[in-house]
């Protein structure tokens, strides 16, 4: 069996996470790989104890089974692992922070490439196969919406900078 921690995270980054592993949907976990960055950070949050941890399951569990290395398949093999409920906060916030910026690139190659907000949506749920009750269109489009303010107001400061002498 291998090594797997239970954490809480919302249904729209667990797709996200299963796009980001290549983790086919019907598996019992998302198969965390230590090649991504994203999985050396999982594996960074693990815990280690003599006794079974207690952690009361919330309403979105995702499980993620961890790769086993050289270094530390006797650790999982010989004790209980977790992820802390502290370290899970910090987790959910760093995957929430990344999917953030998956959107964004996926929002300026498509207007790169001359689509419309639309379609770069629709493409964007479509990959990644959020369902659309976790994540729904209008919440993709505030994401795009963000982003460019930010931009607008970004351009509009460096403008005024450069026309004070």
């Amino acid at each position: 069996m291998r090594p797997q921690v239970t954490i809480e995270l919302a249904p729209y980054l667990h797709d996200y996470l299963y796009h980001e592993f290549g983790t086919p949907r019907g598996e019992e976990g998302v198969t965390v790989k230590s090649s991504n960055d994203l999985g050396k950070l999982i594996q960074s949050m693990v815990s280690v104890s003599d006794r079974p941890p207690r952690q009361a399951l919330k309403d979105h569990p995702v499980t993620l089974l961890l790769p086993i290395q050289e270094w530390n398949h006797f650790i999982f093999r010989e004790n209980f692992i977790y992820i802390p409920e502290w370290k899970q906060r910090m987790l959910q916030d760093y995957i929430e922070a990344s999917f953030r910026i998956r959107v964004r690139e996926y929002f300026v190659a498509g207007y790169e490439k001359g689509y419309k907000q639309d379609r770069i949506i629709r493409a964007f749920l479509y990959a990644y196969n959020i369902k659309n009750n976790a994540l729904n269109y209008d919440a993709v489009k505030k994401y795009d919406y963000r982003n460019r303010q930010r931009m607008i107001h970004e351009v509009d400061r460096e403008i005024q900078a450069s026309l004070v002498p």
